[in-house]
């Protein structure tokens, strides 16, 4: 799995769970933001959670079924 890291765009903190859609070559197909989890649901965490969701890649598998669903959860921190 190649988890892609979510841009920090905005100044607010806390999780982001990402329910994912993957097919059997392992694309992430479909991506909801701000599932049961999430502390933070400001706009600007829950877009770019998206967007790195969808960017990410899983192990391929053509015995799975056409569509698989999962979650993603995501920290954003202040440094």
């Amino acid at each position: 799995t190649v988890k892609a890291i979510p841009k920090y765009t905005c100044n607010e903190i806390g999780t982001v769970v990402v329910e994912v859609w993957v097919d059997q070559a392992g694309n992430t197909v479909e991506a909801r933001a701000g599932v049961k989890g999430t502390t933070n649901t400001a706009s600007c965490l829950l877009e770019q959670a998206k967007i790195a969701a969808l960017q990410t890649k899983w192990q391929a598998n053509d015995k799975a079924p056409a569509k698989q669903v999962g979650k993603i959860v995501y920290q954003f921190k202040l440094t």
